[in-house]
């Protein structure tokens, strides 16, 4: 088998390592989405679901990387690269006119890593806000109850 054919087929098992962490990263954006969906619900039930979820697919996420970045060093190796840990960039401007396919992935890649880094960041800051929606709320039952409570006014006063 030749050298160049050889390029071809790491080419060709990155490029599917590539669509395998698309796949990941389509589906985290979803579970980002539905996430806040039901924080703005305040869905408790829901958001252990959905963390549950994003956690196995960290995981996934964090094996497919690796098979990513080993394929990637034998790619750079095969292209007499002295980098160990090429990016993606690199490999294509190497590959140069064969690149095409793997610049596609790459470019898919960059924007869906983008949009989940926004979706994470939004909905961080979005349960760091429903504390304080919560204590508000919380305030104004309070303010609601009358001057001169029952015993259980008082208990939801104390509580509150």
């Amino acid at each position: 088998m030749s050298e160049s054919d050889l390029v071809g087929e790491e080419t060709q098992r990155l490029l599917a390592i590539l669509e395998a962490e698309e796949r990941v990263h389509l589906e985290m954006r979803d579970l980002l989405q539905r996430e806040r969906e039901l924080m703005a619900r305040l869905d408790a039930a829901g958001l252990g679901e959905v963390s549950r979820e994003k956690e196995a697919l960290a995981d996934e996420g964090r094996l497919v990387e690796e098979s990513r970045i080993a394929v990637a060093a034998r790619l750079a190796r095969r292209l007499e690269l002295d980098d160990e840990r090429p990016t993606l960039s690199r490999l294509c401007e190497a590959l140069g006119e064969a690149a095409g396919p793997l610049r596609q992935a790459h470019t898919r890649l960059v924007v869906l890593v983008s949009v989940v880094r926004e979706l994470l960041d939004a909905n961080v800051a979005l349960a760091g806000d429903n504390p304080g929606r919560i204590r508000g709320t919380l305030q104004l039952l309070g303010r609601m109850l009358p001057v001169e409570p029952s015993d259980t006014g008082r208990l939801v006063r104390r509580s509150a």
